[in-house]
């Protein structure tokens, strides 16, 4: 309707969401709210509402009550309908539109197990300009079946066995039926792909999901080699793997997050990027190097769609603690830059903004999250290549595009021996790891309960603190740094780069790539899944710091943050006075007051010098 009304569409979802990051697992084992994405004041839905307002002329249609019918009322807005039943909500609609109403009613099927398969059929009801309701609503399908055509997809009897490779088999189907019609994927479970829907049709997205996910990107391995990036969120972190072998980006996205994606294609003027304050000059690090000054400093990895949120604890954060900083971004997040604080990036730090505080790198394959020691070298290298000239494009030419690289996994991962205890200092804890169940294995019954065994019995119990899953990569370590992917890096026009090789080593620089600085991360704990080198704590930054003024050496204290985890709108109550501590502990130069605050910029140019004067390790890549 609305593309014969030459409209674009957007769609909302009223409930309530716990904010909390969903990392992935089978969605009918958890909490459904952990499920919907950002809360509506934390994620400033009313705000993105005012915005989606202010640049075009709306016009809504409500299937019952909405949390912004005020907003709407006060705004003028033109309102189709608000009935609550669908015969009425569909009557009201087509009678106030210029498209001809379908002769077909479509009656989609659920599947018969735990997750509906009613969203994966949005191609096929948009494509045939149908009517479709869920199965299951007798009133609903009594009331507009008279005078029309009645269509059955998709018809299961309830099971007490999900089937998931019908699951698979049903969605790939259907990407296959209207693959002429579409570009891309929208990888994920049943939430987010309803909540996506509009943009899934905007966009050309084939939605896909089934049980292990990594399965259904094998399943796509032959149309992947000509698909960049991949849309939708993981079920376990082997499916960054498993796109990355078949050569894709993954985007991740949630549910809200942000509320109203089509703010993306509003019109908007390029941001600026303007002059940032003066760097230090190389006198000033070569004097640092002879004082044998150790600088520092964080990159927070917010690069996903989903992760536009966080900016609006994050710039909270920087700016008042003035803690100098880089953001590892994808091109999407440029998107929306001047509809979140990105746009603080643009001013100067006098009228309240982050210009010359905060830079920005241009994360992994530019369009997307990949592990880029394990895509096809040729196919990444294209991807980041695209991605750069998309970006210089967007943002008015090549001296605007970020010069720093930060990379997912861009070091080959080597197989080694983990223990099944492990012991923490900070807290003192000790934990019992065990191996999850495949996600396969755990398809036991519809209702999600776990069969009574021993694993579920201690689950249950209050012992279950003592215990701890084995991460997807806990039994991984980064390799050396990887020569044909910082080539790429460099061929794409950066100067310098965040490597993960080496992690755990001294302050090192990697060799090999004329033109290009690469250095590693000295401070954090591997994670054992993506993006794999995080700090956890300020005790991580404490005893780097302390490793590093140990040694007597000049080089750098650099540590990343997986932003979502801390300033997501259901995590930022409970982790952001912590991240907040350690910004400033940071920014006031660590526990000694004698750590240097620098952007990642101005760290890899001291690396330079410091290696050029055989002041700190170096390591050839391979």
């Amino acid at each position: 309707m609305a593309a014969q009304e030459n409209l674009l569409f957007e769609c909302y979802y009223d409930s309530r969401p716990s904010g909390v990051h969903y990392g992935g697992g089978l969605p009918w084992r958890v909490d459904p709210a952990d499920l919907r994405g950002g809360t509506f004041t934390g994620g400033r839905h009313a705000e993105q509402l005012q915005l989606v307002l202010g640049q075009f002329q709306v016009q809504a249609a409500c299937l019952g009550a909405t949390v912004f019918a005020g907003a709407l009322a006060d705004a003028g807005v033109t309102i189709r309908s608000t009935s609550a039943d669908v015969a009425d909500f569909y009557r009201e609609l087509f009678a106030g539109s210029t498209a001809r109403r379908p002769g077909t009613l479509l009656v989609i099927g659920k599947g018969g197990g735990p997750i509906s398969l009613v969203p994966y059929a949005c191609q096929e009801v948009v494509q045939r300009r149908l009517i479709a309701i869920s199965d299951g609503d007798p009133a609903a399908l009594a009331r507009l079946q008279p005078g029309m055509e009645v269509e059955h997809l998709w018809q299961d009897q309830p099971s007490n066995q999900p089937d998931m490779s019908s699951v698979a088999d049903r969605s790939l189907a259907m990407a296959a039926r209207w693959g002429h019609r579409t570009s891309s994927f929208l990888l994920g479970d049943p939430e987010v792909v309803g909540r996506w829907i509009p943009a899934a049709v905007r966009n050309g997205w084939a939605p896909v999901y089934g049980v292990p996910q990594a399965a259904v990107v094998e399943r796509l391995s032959e149309q992947l080699e000509t698909t960049p990036v991949v849309w939708g969120r993981q079920q376990d972190d082997k499916d960054f793997l498993a796109l990355s072998k078949a050569g894709a980006a993954f985007q991740l996205i949630d549910p809200g997050r942000p509320p109203f994606p089509i703010i993306g294609h509003a019109a908007r003027p390029r941001p600026h990027l303007g002059e940032a304050p003066p760097e230090p000059g190389d006198h000033e690090l070569k004097r640092w190097a002879r004082e044998r000054r150790v600088v520092g400093t964080m990159v927070f990895w917010a690069g996903m769609v989903r992760e536009l949120e966080c900016f609006f604890a994050l710039a909270e954060i920087l700016g008042a603690t003035g803690l100098k900083a880089g953001l590892a971004l994808t091109v999407e997040s440029f998107n929306f830059f001047d509809w979140t604080p990105l746009s603080l990036l643009d001013v100067d730090q006098e009228l309240g903004g982050l210009r010359g505080q905060v830079e920005t790198l241009l994360a992994s394959a530019g369009l997307g999250g990949i592990l880029e020691s394990a895509a096809p070298r040729q196919r990444f290298a294209q991807t980041l290549s695209a991605s750069v000239a998309q970006l210089t494009e967007r943002l008015g030419g090549p001296n605007r595009v970020p010069k720093g690289w930060w990379g997912v996994m861009d070091a080959a991962l080597l197989p080694r021996k983990i223990s099944r205890v492990r012991f923490e200092v900070w807290p003192p804890t000790v934990k019992f790891r065990y191996r999850q169940r495949s996600s396969s294995a755990m398809l036991d019954s519809v209702s999600g309960e776990r069969k009574p065994d021993l694993r579920s019995r201690i689950g249950q119990s209050r012992l279950r603190k003592l215990f701890e899953p084995v991460r997807p990569f806990d039994d991984m370590r980064p390799g050396r740094p990887v020569q044909s992917i910082l080539e790429s890096v460099k061929a794409a026009g950066f100067e310098y780069a965040l490597t993960k090789a080496e992690f755990g080593e001294p302050p090192t620089l990697a060799t090999g790539v004329d033109g290009l600085t690469v250095i590693n991360y000295t401070a954090g704990r591997w994670d054992g899944w993506t993006p794999f080198e995080t700090l956890n704590g300020i005790e991580d930054l404490v005893r780097a710091e302390r490793r590093l003024l140990r040694d007597g050496r000049p080089g750098w204290l650099l540590g990343g943050i997986d932003s979502c985890l801390w300033t997501f709108s259901g995590h930022v109550l409970d982790r952001g006075r912590e991240l907040r501590d350690m910004c400033r502990w940071m920014a006031d130069g660590g526990s000694s007051g004698a750590v240097v605050n620098v952007t990642p910029r101005t760290a890899a140019r001291y690396a330079r010098i410091l290696a050029d004067e055989g002041l700190i390790r170096t390591v050839g890549a391979q």
